[in-house]
């Protein structure tokens, strides 16, 4: 589900997957998008990727700031999904 996530939100951004999700801060990938103009549009890809999945009732996107890295993102997603599952 993780795998599928990154790739919605990539294509939320209009990026390639490899360059939302290879370490660099989300401020380097709002710079990058040519769909994301702020914050709020970064907050609206994770968002509508978790609709895109099936998951948004099941988490709270996580707050974090633009130094943190989309991975940093998924992966505190991917803990609340496996809590809820459990």
């Amino acid at each position: 589900m993780l795998a599928e996530l990154r790739t919605h939100v990539a294509r939320r951004l209009g990026l390639p997957q490899e360059e939302v999700f290879d370490g660099r801060p989300l401020s380097a990938v709002l710079v990058a998008s040519p769909d994301a103009i702020n914050s709020i549009d970064l907050l609206d890809a994770f968002a509508g990727a978790l609709a895109d999945v099936g998951v948004d009732d099941d988490v709270e996107l996580p707050t974090m700031t633009l130094d943190h890295t989309a991975e940093d993102v998924v992966s505190a997603l991917g803990k609340q999904l496996a809590t809820a599952s459990s």
